[in-house]
């Protein structure tokens, strides 16, 4: 994906109430953007990818465990359950890359994100 798409698609997400932080991994994991400067290994980043695609039932993003709640080739959907430290939600998009958001508990609930990005991921 281009970076100037990858920054419309942030820019749309941003539209609504509770998006943190946004991030673009390639097929290997790799972080080819981030929407503003933050913490994000590239070793986290493999492994979230790794947990996706490998139907772990969690992944780790800040130190956190992310309960994976929905998983399958296109869409995820993760929930902090225990620390109320938000979700985190993908989709692939019609490159195959892998467009991801962390949000708060604001706003929108689990499912709701998770249909968002993959609407504007595949807009």
């Amino acid at each position: 994906m281009e970076e100037q798409r990858f920054y419309h698609l942030v820019e749309q997400l941003k539209e609504f109430e509770g998006v943190e932080e946004v991030f673009l991994l390639s097929r290997e994991g790799a972080i080819i953007y981030k929407s503003h400067d933050f913490s994000l290994s590239p070793d986290e980043a493999r492994a979230i990818l790794t947990a996706w695609k490998n139907n772990e039932p969690a992944l780790m993003y800040k130190g956190l465990r992310f309960a994976i709640l929905k998983n399958d080739e296109i869409q995820l959907a993760a929930k902090n359950i225990v620390g109320g430290k938000g979700n985190i939600v993908g989709s692939i998009t019609k490159e195959g890359d892998y467009f991801l958001a962390h949000t708060r508990d604001e706003g929108m609930i689990l499912l709701e994100w998770s249909i968002q990005i993959n609407k504007i991921a595949w807009s």
